[in-house]
């Protein structure tokens, strides 16, 4: 009777806890995110998103001593984009509504400006969709479209992040 009442030790061994590990991924990704001018990461092939990813997989990976798959880290790290991404959606709706102010508006442009407005026309054309865009604000359908984006692109990049430090980290017995 007293063997029912123990807990059971046969079968695989649960993982540990990857919380702490996609919470560090999600918060890099909110910082680099958030952040003008850090926020320029992203606009050059998601590199801080992917990182946040990266970071999260290799916290889990050093801290539990482990080897993950690329699957695992792909997971791990697209929870930290989807969880990272999603916050900073919402400050990012938050601060556009309240104060008119959308995190790295003004760095994107400039950036487009400097790429792109290389002729007269083509500045003048950005310039007028810029103003334009900021003269509409926070709408339904932007919401939606930023929502749709950061729900789709965010848990795509991260886990290319988490994917990668799974391959290029790796300790101890590998964790399926």
């Amino acid at each position: 009777m007293a063997d029912e009442l123990q807990p059971s030790t046969q079968g695989a061994a649960e993982p540990p806890d990857n919380f702490t590990s996609i919470l560090i991924g999600a918060g890099v990704i909110f910082i680099i995110s958030v952040v003008p001018f850090l926020n320029l990461l992203n606009a050059v092939c998601c590199l801080g998103i992917i990182g946040g990813g990266f970071a999260g997989a290799f916290h889990y990976i050093n801290a539990y001593s482990l080897t993950l798959t690329g699957g695992n880290g792909f997971k791990l790290g697209a929870l930290a984009g989807l969880l990272g991404g999603l916050a900073a959606l919402v400050v990012s709706f938050l601060l556009q509504a309240v104060f008119d102010y959308q995190p790295g508006t003004e760095e994107i442009q400039q950036f487009m400006l400097g790429v792109f407005g290389t002729t007269p026309e083509a500045k003048m054309k950005l310039e007028q969709a810029f103003r334009e865009q900021r003269a509409e604000g926070l709408t339904v359908s932007s919401m939606l479209i930023s929502t749709l984006g950061t729900l789709i692109l965010y848990p795509l990049f991260a886990g290319l992040g988490g994917a990668i430090a799974s391959s290029a980290v790796q300790r101890g017995k590998e964790n399926s």
